[in-house]
């Protein structure tokens, strides 16, 4: 490369040790051609548990609203101060769906 240092790399390379019977099954897959590559197939199981994981821990941290009285609480006089625009809302969408 010209001009400076090289650019890192987009992808990093590491050794992965897998279960026999593990790496057959994704093997079996990659020949039926239901995926790229063993490494196309492990890179994009890993991002959906990861995924799984991240909206695990929101889940978790909003986990506790449903126990906190005073959330409740609040949550409650919020819905009552929109109620009546709430209304109004569904009325005019429901015209808006039969055309008046």
């Amino acid at each position: 490369m010209r001009g400076g240092a090289p650019k890192a790399a987009r992808n990093l390379q590491t050794t992965l040790r897998l279960p026999r019977q593990l790496y057959e099954r994704v093997k079996s897959h990659v020949e039926r051609k239901q995926t790229g590559s063993v490494n196309d197939f492990i890179v994009n199981a890993l991002a959906a548990y990861v995924r799984a994981l991240e909206r695990k821990a929101i889940d978790d941290a909003f986990s506790g609203m449903a126990n906190d009285m005073r959330y409740q609480r609040e949550a409650l006089q919020i819905a009552e101060q929109f109620e009546a625009s709430d209304a109004e809302t569904i009325e005019l969408s429901e015209r808006d769906l039969i055309g008046a």
